[in-house]
């Protein structure tokens, strides 16, 4: 918004000046009804404080515990010379000890005239254990109806013995040296804030008509900024018409651009797509492939297995029939132990085929069973161990982590050449699992597989692995064995 000349900063610095008028004459206000009672509350409540701190020490010191009432008989000369003797050493005006009925027992006044208090507008606090004080100007009335010669804290303190009234210190503290004190510290305070704020107010008086001054030139100078600024825009109605054509080339290249983006995505998609159908062709492989063993395993052992059963049952026979021939005979149990070798061989084949126990009793039984097998036929000792907290998983998940157990074992056991190997079935609290297999073999430089690519090999690991969507890690170099490492995440 543009300030108006002679308008605005005239108006906004008249308003300034007068506010700093009004702080000026808020001051002596402040200083008078709020500053000198809050100073004379002050003294008030250090009197207060000072009146029960005698109090509770004459009562201490003078008055028996054992003591349930006031009587005359505690006020002996060596307790009246204490109590007089407290009185001065603590610069006290006045000391009465009072009955609950307002009675006097003793006054350090010996001129004292009255021979009782009224303690009835405080009789209910002082029965409840409170204190009383008031400040009483010099010329006004005590609660006791007697005008005051000075400025006094007039305290009443009470004295209980098992929550009951049995007396009442009348304490009067002259503060009549310490208002005066208070007053020279207002006078040196006015003497010294009031021409400072005298100062401040005409250094804001200058400073205003200074701010008025340079505001009014740089009205002025907003005036001839504005004369340039039509100038400016009527030089750049100039560029309007090439601002306009960048802007149509913009656009040409901002529709080139998102043409290229859909482009991009449409080749993302494709991409994907056929990564996942490069996953799906995968695992329906794998799938197949298990399924045709499977069928193969089951002709094996439905029909082969039988086969051999049948023939070594009727080479028994033809034995027991050519017992009188021994040279036949022995060609009949050569024969038979031939048939026996080969149905276990067969149940091998079978079992290397598809296992039982892993589609009886699942994966881990099905793993401890490979890897006792392993030991058993190849002589390598192989330590099988799961941490975690086991869980079933799908049952070609399954599948797929057996195989790779025993592609992995077959490597150990055709190229390590190491009679040691350690399989690790991990199950992560996140969800995922992590399989490793490890050995301390020869091992074998990465780039150079070719040698290993026998069977299934590495190759058939990656693909099975591939085919859950996990991820397949091999760590191995000359002499420092071989790690193959299997990450199947939770969603596998």
């Amino acid at each position: 918004m543009k300030l108006k000349k002679h308008d605005a900063p005239p108006t906004f610095f008249r308003s300034l000046v007068f506010v700093s008028l009004l702080a000026v004459l808020a001051l002596p206000l402040y200083t008078i009804f709020f500053l000198s009672p809050s100073f004379v509350h002050y003294i008030t409540s250090h009197a207060e404080k000072d009146a029960a701190k005698v109090a509770l020490h004459m009562e201490s010191k003078l008055i028996p515990e054992e003591s349930k009432v006031l009587s005359q008989a505690i006020l002996t000369q060596d307790v009246v010379k204490k109590l007089l003797g407290t009185g001065k050493d603590f610069s006290l005006m006045h000391v009465r000890i009072l009955f609950p009925d307002g009675k006097i027992l003793f006054s350090n006044d010996p001129t004292e005239s009255r021979a009782s208090i009224n303690l009835d507008s405080v009789i209910l606090m002082l029965q409840q254990g409170k204190k009383y004080a008031k400040f009483v100007a010099k010329g006004s009335p005590d609660l006791g109806g007697e005008i005051m010669t000075h400025h006094i804290v007039e305290t009443y303190v009470p004295i209980m013995r098992d929550n009951e009234l049995i007396g009442v210190f009348e304490i009067y503290t002259d503060i009549g040296e310490e208002r005066q004190q208070l007053a020279g510290v207002l006078n040196k305070f006015y003497f010294t804030l009031f021409p400072i704020v005298i100062v401040f107010l005409g250094s804001v008086v200058l400073s205003c008509r200074k701010s008025s001054r340079n505001i009014s030139r740089r009205i002025e100078a907003e005036e001839q900024l504005r004369k340039k600024s039509i100038e400016l825009e009527e030089k750049n109605e100039d560029l309007t018409e090439l601002i306009t054509v960048c802007q149509d080339r913009k656009l040409k290249l901002e529709e080139e651009q998102k043409a290229h983006q859909l482009a991009q995505e449409k080749l993302n998609l494709e991409m994907l797509q056929r990564e996942q159908q490069s996953k799906d062709f995968s695992r329906h492989l794998v799938m197949t492939q298990e399924d045709e063993r499977s069928r193969i395993a089951r002709e094996l052992h439905d029909e082969t297995a039988q086969t051999l059963t049948a023939a070594s049952l009727n080479f028994a026979t033809l034995g027991k029939m050519l017992e009188g021939n021994p040279q036949v005979g022995d060609v009949v149990v050569n024969l038979q132990n031939l048939c026996r070798k080969m149905n276990q061989d067969l149940y091998r084949l079978v079992h290397d085929l598809r296992p039982a126990q892993l589609d009886d009793l699942g994966l881990i039984p099905a793993l401890h069973y490979l890897s006792n097998e392993g030991q058993d036929f190849t002589g390598i000792n192989v330590t099988f161990k799961v941490n975690g907290k086991a869980r079933k998983l799908d049952q070609f998940v399954e599948t797929v982590i057996f195989r790779i157990v025993q592609e992995a074992l077959t490597n150990v056991t055709r190229h390590a050449e190491t009679d040691h190997a350690w399989v690790e079935l991990n199950f992560e609290e996140e969800g995922a699992i992590v399989l490793r297999i490890r050995d301390e073999g020869k091992g074998f430089h990465l780039h150079h597989q070719q040698e290993y690519r026998t069977g299934w090999g590495l190759v058939g690991m990656a693909e099975r692995v591939e085919s859950i969507d996990g991820k397949l890690t091999i760590d191995s170099a000359p002499g420092e064995g071989t790690t193959v490492e299997v990450l199947i995440n939770s969603l596998s």
